[in-house]
């Protein structure tokens, strides 16, 4: 019988955020502003979900002694975090450009490389009603071997399997075939636009429909965030035809959109964990990318929801 919480297992990761004044100048300064916070996108989804109030496990690789500094900075949003530290790769860091709508993101992974599925209990599992993954893990940690085995163990123990593939560059780097035959049996996909395009071999301007139910020969169930256009959701009918559905989405001020997919997963997934139907899921998700863009960095306020 699957239980109640979620658990997270994926990147954890130290974000250096520059938002610069202006146009950047080579070979001189340009003033900026500059934040440092923690990040990754598991971890960050993980907070969110804490913030939202939903029980929730987190399971990642730090550098030596920093597990005790991002356990703490997930035991604020009430996340339970299972760290385990590497005695020779340092936390993984990013640092972030954000120039208006678009990012740029200088990557170590660090730490993460050395993520091992053993790191993910019997216990864990059992506990969970959600496991959520993200494609990060799957690049530079998780083989498609040990990632099958990690699904198999998840429905064996009642848990539904979502899976975010995070990263253009990084599918295109392991191969596009390579990484959907790896992530086969997740049970929900929750690609943006331009990761499912790949995903599904089709070109930079197909329509967010057609994608969406291309990608429901990877799993039963896509979300497919698409920016300013909104979400479109598509489901596998028990007779084989397919259910897809757009969402508009109510467009607000950003700040810094570096917490919208993370954020928008853990609305979608708390509201999975409470019942809710896939549309209904993917409205709270919309819900909570909204306040992540209003600030800077990837988590939650530090204030109540």
């Amino acid at each position: 019988m699957a239980g109640s919480r979620a658990l997270l297992v994926g990147d954890v990761i130290d974000d250096i955020i520059v938002v610069p004044s202006g146009p950047i100048r080579a070979d001189t300064d340009t003033v900026s502003r500059i934040t440092r916070q923690p990040g990754g996108s598991a971890a960050n989804s993980a907070a969110w979900l804490g913030w939202l109030g939903a029980a929730v496990d987190f399971v990642g690789r730090v550098g030596a002694g920093d597990a005790e500094r991002h356990a703490r900075e997930l035991a604020v949003t009430g996340v339970a975090a299972h760290l385990h530290e590497d005695p020779e790769r340092p936390t993984g860091t990013i640092v972030i450009l954000v120039e208006g709508q678009q990012r740029t993101m200088l990557t170590d992974r660090g730490a993460n490389a050395g993520l091992h599925p053993d790191q993910v209990t019997d216990a864990l599992l059992q506990a969970a009603g959600i496991l959520h993954l993200t494609g990060y893990s799957l690049v530079d940690a998780l083989s498609a071997r040990a990632l099958r085995e990690l699904l198999e163990r998840a429905h064996a123990a009642g848990s539904a399997v979502t899976l975010d593939p995070s990263s253009v560059g990084f599918i295109a780097d392991h191969g596009v075939e390579a990484f959907r035959a790896a992530i086969a049996g997740v049970d929900v996909l929750r690609p943006n636009l331009d990761e499912g395009r790949l995903l599904a071999g089709l070109g930079g301007d197909a329509p967010p429909a057609l994608v969406a139910e291309a990608l429901l020969d990877l799993a039963p169930a896509v979300v497919l965030t698409c920016g300013a256009a909104g979400v479109t959701v598509a489901e596998r009918r028990a007779d084989g035809t397919a259910r897809v559905v757009p969402l508009e989405v109510e467009r607000v001020p950003t700040v810094d959109p570096t917490g919208a997919g993370d954020s928008f997963t853990a609305g979608f997934l708390a509201a999975r964990l409470a019942g809710a139907d896939l549309a209904h899921a993917a409205r709270e998700g919309q819900r909570v990318a909204a306040i992540a863009v209003s600030r800077i960095g990837g988590r939650p306020p530090a204030e109540p929801r």
